[in-house]
């Protein structure tokens, strides 16, 4: 485990992957494997996970929904979230020895607004180092499916999530940029690719395989 002063620090756990690839529930399932193996872990989403960047969330969405918002502007306020987010909830957890599982990340600015919109990977990448400093993630899971997959698993329900009403092409460009940044290790992170497609259950399996590589110890399913 790593150590930060007298504390060991908790891990941080990203799930990355396209609308309906799964993440909320294999989020769930693996803080119950967690707290079933002792280990204390909260879960929570970004853009979100706290009040001001909650706001923001809604703020970015609506602007989106109303396409009154490009790749550059989205960068900005979704990094503003970020700082608010890291700095109020994921960095005092993980200094306090309690692990962090969140449904997204930076890593999703790389995919949307810059695979699938076109923005400044370079720029995505150094404001991410300012924003996280040395809290990067621990692992990245990906999640990977297929567009068709996506579209018959989100079918009309899309959470007011303006993402999840793009055009196929643009979830073309989405998860082929997931899956070069997962084969490149994008941000000098490391990527761990599951198979989306599977059951619930056999991707929890594959979940909880990363985890004890994450943890470095065998977990009681």
């Amino acid at each position: 485990m790593k150590k930060r002063g007298k504390l060991t620090q908790g891990r941080f756990i990203v799930f990355e992957g396209v609308g309906g690839s799964g993440k909320g529930t294999q989020i769930e399932l693996a803080k119950n494997l967690l707290k079933n193996n002792g280990i204390e872990a909260i879960y929570t989403r970004e853009p979100g996970g706290i009040e001001p960047a909650e706001e923001l969330r809604r703020f970015i969405f609506d602007l989106r929904d109303k396409k009154l918002i490009k790749a550059e502007g989205q960068m900005a306020l979704f990094f503003a979230a970020r700082k608010f987010w890291m700095d109020g909830l994921v960095k005092p957890n993980l200094d306090n020895g309690i692990s962090v599982l969140t449904d997204r990340c930076h890593t999703s600015t790389g995919a949307y607004q810059g695979y699938a919109e076109g923005g400044d990977q370079e720029t995505i990448l150094n404001v991410s180092d300012i924003v996280l400093g040395n809290y990067k993630p621990d692992a990245v899971m990906l999640l990977d499916i297929s567009r068709e997959t996506s579209l018959a698993r989100r079918g009309k329900n899309i959470n007011g999530d303006p993402f999840d009403k793009e055009s196929p092409e643009y979830f073309d460009r989405l998860i082929a940029g997931y899956r070069e940044m997962a084969s490149t290790g994008w941000g000098n992170l490391n990527w761990y690719v599951v198979n989306g497609e599977e059951d619930a259950l056999k991707v929890s399996e594959s979940v909880a395989g990363i985890l004890e590589t994450v943890f470095e110890t065998r977990l009681r399913r």
